[in-house]
C-alpha cells in the first residue's frame, strides 16, 4: 500500500488538546484568498511548503484521476492513505487536519463534526466531545451522537462488515468483547457501553488505560456518523453499505462503478456555516479509478486531469524525462512522504516460520534494485535498513542486516541464514504484489535478488483495492495459496512511534480470519510490552526512545524488512487551484482544498 500515513512530530498531550483548542477559534479553513500572484507559483516543488495557484472561486469540475480503486467507499473498511484523504468530501470526522495550511501547518488538529476540542478526565480514562448541533446527511436525517457512536461500533463487526480499517476502538476502549450493532441485543443498537451518549450533541468515551494520543483516534473514518436505518436495512446497509454510503460531508455520491469511477455532486444538506474547515469550492468532482498509470501521467501534465487522487506519484518510465523538461517540472513537486516501504513476510507461511529462513531474505534483498522499481531515489524511495521512517521520532540508522557496501544484497550471509533454517539449498515460495503502477516491477525485482540464493518464487498480481483486504489481511488466504513475501507500506496513523507500530506489529490485535495490518502475523510479548509502556506515556522524549526498541525488536523478528523511505514526484494540471501537499495524509495532495479555475 500505501496505507495511512500520518506524519509530523509527535507534542504532549497537555499541548495536543491546547493546539487543538486553539485552532478551534482560528481555523476556517479554505485557501489563501489569492493573496499571492497565483502565476508565481508555478513553479517546481513549491506545492511542498506554498498553496499553487490560490484562490476562492467557487464552481466547475474537479477532475481527479488514479489507476486504483478506493480500498472500499464504506469508510468503516478504509486504511489507504488517499481513501482517507477523499472520504473528507462525503465523511466528515469528529476531528480533522486543517485545511489550507501547507507544510508543517498540516498536521494541526481541528474539530471536524466536533464543536470543540475533546477534553479529558483528570485521570486520563475519560474523553468527552460535543458535536455541533443542527448537522443532517444527505437524505435529510439529522446528524446526533448516536449516529457517530454506531459508526464507531461498525468497526467492531468483523463477521458482518469485515472491517478492514484500523482497530484502535476495540484495543482503547471499555467493553473490548463488543460484537458490533448487527449482532447487538439492544433495541437501538447502540448496546456498546464504551461510549455513552447522554444527549444528542455528546459523546463521552471511556478508556481502559489513560492514552494522551485520543485525539489523534477522533480522526478516523470511522467516526464519520451512519444513519441506523439506512445501515439496518439488509438492502443498504453492512456489506452493502458500500453502495448505498449516506453522507455527512460536503459533496454526495451521485454515483459509484467499482473499479471504474466516482462521481461527487454537492450534498444539499450541507452548509458552510455549519463547516468551517471544508472550502468546497467545485461544484461536482470526477474521479476515473481504472486509468493506465503512465497514461495518467500524460493527462495531468496535458491539463486535461487535475490531479492524481490515489497518491503513486509519477511512474519511473516518466520521471528522467517530466525533470529534464522545465515546461513539465514545474507542474511538479517532489515530496518526502516519510513512509516505510518493506517486504512482509508472513511467518505462518512454511519455512517462514523459522526466523534463519526469514533472514535469509533479508540478506538476499537488492535494495538498490527494489528503490529503482519505485523510480528511484528522487520518485521512489530512499535505501532504508529500519523500519521507522526519519520523519518520526526514534528512528536510528541502524543496519541490522546489511546488504553489502552497495546495499545490493549479501549473499554469503543469506547463505549462511538458509542454512541454520534447515534449507540450505533454497526453498520455493510465492510473492504477491498489486498489478498496476510500481508493484510488478518490485516483485520482479525481489524475485531476482532471491534467485541468487536458491530461493524459487513465483509472483501472483492482484487488483490494488482487493491486496490488502483481501490477501494480504486473510491468514487463510495467503496459507493456501502460499503467498510467503508481499510488498507493503506504511506510516503511522498520526504523528507519534506508536501510532506507526501499533497495528502492524500489536499480536493481540490478531484474529484466526484477520491479520488486520499485521500482515506478518508478529505476536512478540516484548513488542507488546513496549506497545503497552508506548500508549501509556506522554512524554514525546520517552516515546521516542521506546519507538527504537520496538523497532529493533521487530527487526529482529524479520517478518518486516524495509528496503526504502518514500520519496514520490507528484504532477499538478495547469487548472487546478489550491494545490498543497499535506504531511497528515502521506505526502499526498490535500484533495479537500482543491478547486478548478475553470468554469
Amino acid at each position: 500500500m500505501q496505507r495511512t500515513t500520518k506524519i509530523a512530530a509527535a507534542a504532549a498531550a497537555a499541548a495536543l488538546v491546547a493546539s487543538v483548542a486553539t485552532a478551534c477559534s482560528s481555523s476556517k479553513g479554505g485557501s489563501s484568498g489569492g493573496s499571492a500572484n497565483p502565476a508565481d507559483t508555478i513553479k517546481f516543488n513549491y506545492g511542498v511548503t506554498g498553496v499553487v495557484n490560490p484562490s476562492t472561486h467557487k464552481g466547475g469540475t474537479l477532475v481527479l484521476g488514479g489507476s486504483q480503486d478506493l480500498d472500499s467507499v464504506d469508510p468503516v473498511n478504509q486504511y489507504y492513505a488517499y481513501s482517507w484523504n477523499f472520504s473528507r468530501y462525503y465523511a466528515r470526522t469528529l476531528m480533522t487536519y486543517k485545511v489550507g495550511a501547507p507544510g508543517s501547518q498540516s498536521t494541526q488538529l481541528v474539530p471536524g463534526l466536533a464543536a470543540a476540542a475533546p477534553t479529558s478526565s483528570a485521570d486520563g480514562l475519560t474523553w468527552t466531545v460535543k458535536i455541533r448541533s443542527g448537522l443532517k446527511f444527505s437524505n435529510g436525517e439529522p446528524i446526533t451522537s448516536k449516529e457517530v457512536k454506531y459508526a464507531i461500533e461498525r468497526s467492531y463487526a468483523i463477521d458482518s462488515v469485515n472491517p478492514a480499517g484500523p482497530e484502535y476502538f476495540s484495543s482503547l476502549l471499555t467493553d473490548g468483547t463488543y460484537p458490533g450493532p448487527y449482532k447487538d441485543k439492544a433495541a437501538d443498537h447502540l448496546g456498546l457501553t464504551g461510549v455513552d451518549t447522554p444527549d444528542d450533541t455528546t459523546l463521552v468515551f471511556h478508556l481502559t488505560g489513560k492514552y494522551g494520543e485520543f485525539p489523534y483516534v477522533l480522526t478516523l473514518p470511522q467516526t464519520a456518523p451512519v444513519p441506523i436505518d439506512v445501515d439496518q436495512n439488509a438492502a443498504t446497509g453492512g456489506l452493502n453499505y458500500n453502495t448505498h454510503v449516506v453522507s455527512s460531508g460536503p459533496y454526495q455520491i451521485a454515483s459509484y462503478v467499482a473499479g471504474k469511477d466516482i462521481e461527487l455532486t454537492r450534498n444539499p444538506n450541507w452548509t458552510a456555516a455549519s463547516d468551517p474547515v471544508d472550502p468546497a469550492l467545485p461544484d461536482k468532482i470526477t474521479v476515473k479509478t481504472d486509468w493506465d498509470p503512465n497514461q495518467l501521467d500524460a493527462a495531468i501534465l496535458a491539463g486535461t486531469v487535475d490531479a492524481e487522487y490515489d497518491g503513486g506519484g509519477l511512474q519511473t518510465a516518466d520521471v528522467a524525462s517530466v525533470l529534464s523538461n522545465p515546461a513539465k517540472k514545474k507542474y511538479t513537486d517532489n515530496p518526502s512522504a516519510n513512509a516505510t516501504r518493506y517486504v512482509t513476510i508472513d511467518q505462518d507461511v512454511a519455512p517462514f516460520n523459522n526466523v534463519h529462513c526469514r533472514k535469509a531474505v533479508a540478506y538476499a534483498m537488492n535494495k538498490v534494485d527494489l528503490v529503482n522499481a519505485r523510480g528511484g531515489e528522487i520518485a521512489g524511495a530512499k535505501i532504508a535498513n529500519t523500519m521507522l521512517p526519519p520523519g518520526v521520532q526514534g528512528h536510528t540508522d541502524a543496519n541490522p542486516y546489511p546488504t553489502g557496501s552497495d546495499s545490493k544484497g549479501d549473499v554469503t550471509m543469506a547463505k549462511q541464514e538458509l542454512q541454520a533454517c534447515g534449507q540450505p539449498n533454497g526453498f520455493s515460495t510465492n510473492i504477491i504484489t498489486v498489478n498496476t503502477g510500481k508493484g510488478p516491477g518490485f516483485a520482479t525485482a525481489l524475485q531476482a535478488a532471491l534467485a541468487r540464493v536458491g530461493i524459487t518464487t513465483q509472483i501472483t498480481q492482484v487488483e490494488g483495492s482487493k491486496y490488502y483486504s483481501q490477501n494480504l489481511q486473510r491468514p487463510q488466504v495467503m496459507k493456501s495459496k502460499g503467498f510467503g513475501l508481499g510488498a507493503a507500506g506504511w506510516g503511522p496513523d498520526w504523528p507519534s512511534p506508536f501510532a506507526f507500530f501499533s497495528q502492524i506489529t500489536d499480536g493481540r490485535l490478531l484474529s484466526a480470519t484477520s491479520s488486520g495490518s499485521n500482515y506478518g502475523r508478529l505476536n512478540d510479548p516484548v513488542v507488546n510490552g513496549l506497545l503497552d509502556q508506548m500508549k501509556a506515556n506522554t512524554d514525546p522524549s520517552q516515546n521516542a526512545t521506546l519507538g527504537a526498541k520496538v523497532d529493533a525488536q521487530v527487526m529482529s523478528d524479520a517478518v518486516y524488512i524495509p528496503y526504502g523511505f518514500d520519496t514520490l514526484l507528484i504532477a499538478r494540471g495547469k487548472n487546478v487551484t489550491n494545490y498543497y501537499i499535506t504531511n497528515a495524509y502521506n505526502g499526498e495532495v490535500d484533495l479537500a482544498a482543491l478547486g478548478h479555475s475553470g468554469s
